[in-house]
Parts: C-alpha cells; structure tokens; sequence
C-alpha cells in the first residue's frame, strides 16, 4: 500500500475508487465488460451494479459481502471471470478523520459495530482505525456512517 499521509489519500479522491467482486480476476476483465451480468441477480446483499460497458462493482451504501459465493456460482454460468483462488476483495476500508464523528469528540460506534470482522478499533470511545491486517474489504461499516466517512483504497499486495 502506498506510504502516504491518510489526509493526502483522502484529498486525491476524485471519483471514488470502484471496489471490485470478491475473486475478481483483473486480467480477464475484458470478458466481464461483455457479460450480461448474471452476478448482480444472483447476489442476495443487491450490492451488485454494472453498467453497460463497464466491470461490475460493490455498493456498499445499503449493505456489506457476506462472502456467499453466489456471484462466483452465477460467473461461471457466464463469463468465468471470478476465481475462488484470488482470495475476497482486493480492497480495503479507511476512515476520514475529517468526516468522522468519532474523530471529532462524539461517541459513535456505527463502524465498528458493523464490522462482522472486529476490523475497526477505537482509542478509548474515540478515534476508530481501521485494523488494515483484519480488515476483509466487506463494506459492512460504510452503509451505517451517519457521515459517509468511510472509503475504499485498493489493496496492494
């Protein structure tokens, strides 16, 4: 992951980063671009969205990745581009400290509530981290932010 200060991170998003499938495989992308997207149907979480022309991504403003595999199953109907081997999602959750309440002297423990992988650690009642080492990528934490202070980075490996 690249060294830089949180707060430069946080000022070069533009467009916010798309944070791809679980078991996406990047260098068959192409093919995915051409498919119908029978993985946006067949996720439960409807956290699925394609547009025409582009690679699927997570929207995680509603709900998180429970990791079912139901996108994996609908792909190989389709196009094959998900492989169970890549691992789950390459890309990893950072906190604004700007936007954070909990940055800002106010007790909220949405984030870390959410977090189904104990990710998101907090200084006393204050100032939650995001657990880099821990952190799965799921989305979980974004939907409930009363201040949409959480984003995705990709995940360097």
């Amino acid at each position: 992951m690249d060294k830089k200060p949180l707060r430069e991170i946080f000022k070069t998003q533009g467009k916010p980063f798309q944070v791809p499938l679980p078991y996406f495989n990047p260098q068959r992308a192409d093919e995915c671009v051409e498919c119908v997207g029978g993985c946006m149907g067949a996720c439960p979480e409807k956290i699925i969205f394609k547009e025409p022309g582009q690679v699927p991504h997570l929207d995680f403003s509603k709900s998180g990745c429970t990791f079912c595999g139901a996108c994996l199953k609908a792909c190989a109907e389709c196009a094959g581009v998900l492989d169970e081997s890549l691992g789950g999602i390459n890309a990893l959750a950072l906190i604004d400290p700007d936007k954070c309440l909990g940055h800002q002297g106010v007790v909220c423990f949405a984030c870390g509530d959410a977090c189904k992988d104990k990710a998101i650690h907090f200084l006393g009642m204050f100032k939650p981290r995001v657990d880099l080492g821990v952190c799965t990528g799921c989305g979980f934490c974004v939907g409930v932010c009363p201040t949409e202070a959480i984003l995705f980075i990709e995940r360097s490996v």
